[in-house]
């Protein structure tokens, strides 16, 4: 059996392409997450201030009277903050709130 050489070229092809050997890629590891070093964020500012506010709403409420004017309460908040270095914005919004609070609680009667 003779054959010819258009029979075996193809066929050579075809194994010299099956033989060929794929490079091999090897997944990659996920870069580490950086650790970030930071100072501790205080995060009770608002809750001191809401306790401290609601507190003194609670002593200077009058039962079914008026309840203050919120600019009133923001300018009571800012004079409890003075001269406390801990007492930030945040506080004043909190004290402002409990204040708020506190004082509706008296006028509306509820414990």
């Amino acid at each position: 059996m003779k054959m010819h050489v258009w029979t075996i070229l193809p066929m050579a092809l075809i194994l010299a392409a099956g033989c060929k050997e794929e490079p091999r890629v090897l997944p990659e590891e996920p870069a580490p997450k950086p650790v970030v070093n930071m100072a501790p964020v205080p995060t009770r500012p608002f809750e001191d201030g809401y306790e401290a506010g609601f507190e003194l709403g609670r002593q200077q409420g009058v039962p079914h009277g008026k309840l203050p004017d919120p600019a009133a309460v923001r300018r009571l908040a800012s004079e409890q903050a003075a001269g406390h270095s801990e007492r930030t914005e945040r506080w004043e919004r909190g004290f402002a709130d409990g204040y708020m609070d506190g004082y509706s609680n008296v006028v509306t009667g509820k414990k």
